[in-house]
């Protein structure tokens, strides 16, 4: 299913592309135009990150990745009332930010001093015309921020990963324009190879509070601007694991676990070679389940997928009372069977049905006990820290709370892996609520021009 709706996405994306790269030579912003709404985004997969050993991939502790650096923290920031009123070339390496602030990413402007926090449901923060945005109100944040980039580094891929990025924004590193994005509470990432250089760089953003993707974003909550989640830099080899889809099932007995994988390789290099690919699955107290080891011919420039099915007997199934949990541990090796990256992913062997009308999960009826929950922390707004969601998850076990809606749009990694690990039915929304239309042919959801923005929601979504 997944890989139609891949194939749907990408059919959809052809006028979007050729709109993409026509957009300089229109008058049309990109923040108001909804045929525009990614350039030169990296593709969405299963957010993972490449550890240079098994150890650090089965942790999973980003910390523990060399190929992982954290670039959050203090950014030089100017805020401006409306688009206009701009910095000019604040991305070049030459300007002078010195009589500048700083903001903490994450961070919301408004918690921070700058602009007004906004609540409301159903009518919008702004007059409703869509997809144009008010040019006299729509405050810009101007970020600015040296990092360094390892020289272990050198040779290899370099990307620049947003948890979530902001209603609109530009993205420059080394006064060099990389793309642009426009999605909150999904991440968004950019190849950046191309503009990096070892030692110190400049990455500078433009954001927009307001943009024609705010109409998709009509959630009944605080309306806040900024970066809510993390940023970061991670690297690659030349050839790396691009994206991994498992899904752990069961068999007609709930017994048998069901596995079925599907990988996808990168290459960068031209030539077509072949690499050593590793799977392995660990259970909870240290033990290999199985290993299959395998020699996938990788295509020069392209991608190349694997797939791989396999019985497991008498697993130990996943429910929010037993979150009983795997690790399936990728490996990828050179042609002399050394790792070039390792990365893992966690899995719950479990079956979800609806029958008759009544939900079954492994073959039981469940009663779902649950709740709301925004991504939202009572003094930093949607920047969420770890430590409240915690507090957040424990107060819902400590009430016998078994589920959880997503209101109402994805929530973070980390939350996904802590309802993995403490048991909770997720009940996942996309970032898409438009309400504030109506429910009739004036809701942009009957406007074609407006179905590749939905749909990209949609697949960040699954």
């Amino acid at each position: 299913m997944r890989r139609k709706f891949k194939s749907l996405y990408l059919l959809l994306m052809l006028p979007l592309l050729c709109s993409a790269q026509q957009q300089g030579k229109s008058e049309i912003p990109d923040w108001e135009n909804p045929k525009v709404f990614a350039i030169n985004n990296e593709y969405t997969r299963a957010t993972a990150l490449p550890y240079a050993d098994k150890e650090g991939a089965l942790k999973n502790e980003y910390s523990l990745s060399p190929f992982y650096k954290l670039i959050s923290g203090d950014w030089k920031f100017y805020w401006v009332p409306k688009p206009d009123a701009a910095p000019k070339d604040f991305q070049l390496e030459s300007f002078d930010d010195f009589k500048w602030n700083t903001i903490p990413v994450p961070g919301n402007w408004e918690i921070n001093g700058y602009g007004t926090p906004i609540y409301t449901n159903i009518i919008y923060p702004f007059p409703v015309n869509p997809p144009y945005i008010p040019h006299e109100d729509n405050p810009v944040g101007c970020y600015r921020r040296y990092v360094d980039v390892p020289n272990s580094w050198d040779g290899r891929r370099v990307y620049l990963h947003f948890e979530a990025g902001t209603s609109a924004m530009y993205v420059w590193v080394n006064g060099k324009k990389v793309g642009y994005s426009e999605v909150t509470k999904s991440p968004t990432e950019f190849d950046i190879t191309d503009y990096v250089r070892q030692g110190k760089n400049l990455i500078a953003l433009q954001v927009y509070r307001w943009s024609d993707g705010s109409y998709l974003e009509d959630q009944d909550m605080w309306r806040l601007s900024g970066f809510d989640r993390e940023i970061y830099l991670y690297s690659t080899a030349q050839t790396r694991i691009q994206d991994c889809f498992a899904v752990a099932g069961l068999d007609k007995n709930y017994k048998n676990g069901e596995l079925d994988v599907a990988i996808q390789l990168k290459n960068f290099e031209k030539n077509t070679f072949s690499r050593g690919l590793e799977l392995e699955m660990v259970a909870a107290d240290g033990r290999t389940i199985f290993t299959n080891k395998a020699t996938v011919s990788l295509k020069g420039g392209g991608v190349t997928d694997y797939k791989y099915t396999r019985s497991i007997p008498n697993v130990k199934t996943w429910t929010a009372e037993t979150p009983n949990l795997y690790t399936l541990l990728v490996t990828l090796k050179d042609e002399k069977g050394a790792i070039v990256e390792a990365t893992s992913y966690t899995l719950g062997f479990k079956s979800i049905e609806i029958k008759d009308g009544i939900l079954l999960v492994n073959g039981k009826y469940v009663y779902l006990k649950g709740t709301n929950l925004h991504e939202h922390h009572p003094v930093t707004g949607h920047a969420n820290a770890k430590e409240m969601l915690m507090k957040d998850l424990t107060l819902m076990k400590q009430n016998n709370l078994n589920a959880i809606r997503t209101s109402h749009y994805p929530q973070s990694t980390e939350f996904y892996r802590l309802c993995d690990k403490y048991g909770f039915y997720v009940i996942d929304e996309v970032n898409i609520e438009s309400h504030g239309l109506g429910y009739g042919k004036d809701n942009v959801a009957f406007n074609p021009e407006w179905d590749a923005m939905h749909l990209d929601r949609t697949y960040r979504a699954i």
